[in-house]
């Protein structure tokens, strides 16, 4: 009988009666949001339609956008292809024997020889991105149009209009200081 009346008493008081259950939660530390994905198709025009609630865009610009975006990612992809072929990386000697390997900056992008046809085909891919970038803000309204504005400029893309931004590269950025 006693049995019964402690398993009774035990049960009444359940989960309730456990420590655990009564301790606070750990705080945790505010977590700086990830950084943006880049546009699903690569491309600024992208950006837009990836916001496209933000934007509170409607259906007919959903698919003018598209269509900009479309012609704009074949466009990037045919000079990205050229590009790719022209911009190798330089290959370094085989070292001679008993000479150290010769150190590099492994850097992406820093073993790249930029020629003056690669500085071309970046310049059409700019004017292409801008030119894309037009017809696009055309299709958006006033209000959309400021909204786009600042989601570009949040990025890092200059928006048709605005003036474009200085490279923010500095040449002696990784060099030791002396």
């Amino acid at each position: 009988m006693l049995r019964v009346a402690l398993l009774a008493l035990l049960a009444l008081a359940g989960p309730a009666g456990c420590s655990h259950d009564a301790a606070p939660a750990p705080a945790h530390p505010e977590e700086a949001p990830p950084p943006p994905l880049p546009p699903s198709s690569g491309t600024p025009v992208g950006y837009l339609l990836d916001n496209a609630t933000t934007l509170s865009l409607r259906e007919d610009q959903i698919q003018q956008l598209q269509a900009i975006d479309k012609s704009l990612s074949a466009r990037d992809e045919e000079i990205d292809t050229q590009l790719r072929i022209i911009e190798t990386p330089s290959e370094d000697p085989p070292p001679q024997k008993g000479q150290p390997m010769h150190l590099h900056n492994n850097a992406p992008g820093a073993q790249i020889k930029t020629t003056p046809d690669a500085t071309k085909l970046h310049n059409a891919r700019r004017d292409n991105d801008s030119d894309a970038l037009r017809k696009a803000f055309a299709v958006l309204d006033p209000n959309q149009q400021a909204s786009a504005r600042k989601l570009l400029e949040d990025r890092g893309i200059s928006p048709p209009g605005a003036a474009a931004k200085p490279d923010p590269r500095n040449d002696a950025d990784g060099t030791p200081l002396q």
